[in-house]
């Protein structure tokens, strides 16, 4: 199995998981923990080599599994009749497509800049900004 298939199969079922702020929680901390790992499978798949074309790949269906789960929080939210209005910063509604966008960018740039500074802070930081939408700010790791 390829680096790649393999965070797709891990992915799949953690974020199938991800129901609720606790376990969006949960999700991050072991995605930053396994970026932080320079041989996991997970900082190997978001390395820039191997074939343009499965990387491009890769990376939409990890979007469009993180946006499933972006969406569920939402519903979930919705249902918990949390009056809460999730906003991004312009004021829109929170789009889920863009903010699973926002995550995985997060994700990549953020691990790139924690890998060369050996620190999970900036990839942390990273998700803070990208996660904001969904969280009420008690996840947020320490600095």
């Amino acid at each position: 199995m390829t680096h790649l298939a393999e965070v797709l199969a891990i992915e799949s079922a953690c974020l199938a998981g991800v129901t609720d702020e606790a376990k969006l929680t949960s999700w991050r901390c072991r995605v930053v923990e396994e970026l932080m790992k320079p041989r996991s499978p997970y900082a190997l798949a978001l390395r820039q080599t191997g074939d343009v074309a499965d990387r491009a790949d890769f990376l939409d269906q990890w979007c469009g599994l993180i946006e499933e789960a972006v969406n569920r929080l939402l519903r979930a939210n919705a249902t918990a009749g949390t009056s809460r209005s999730v906003t991004h910063a312009t004021g829109d509604d929170v789009d889920p497509h863009t903010t699973s966008v926002m995550i995985l960018a997060a994700l990549h740039g953020g691990s790139a800049l924690s890998q060369v500074a050996q620190d999970p802070w900036p990839l942390n930081a990273a998700l803070d900004l990208a996660l904001a939408p969904l969280c009420s700010g008690r996840g947020r790791q320490p600095r």
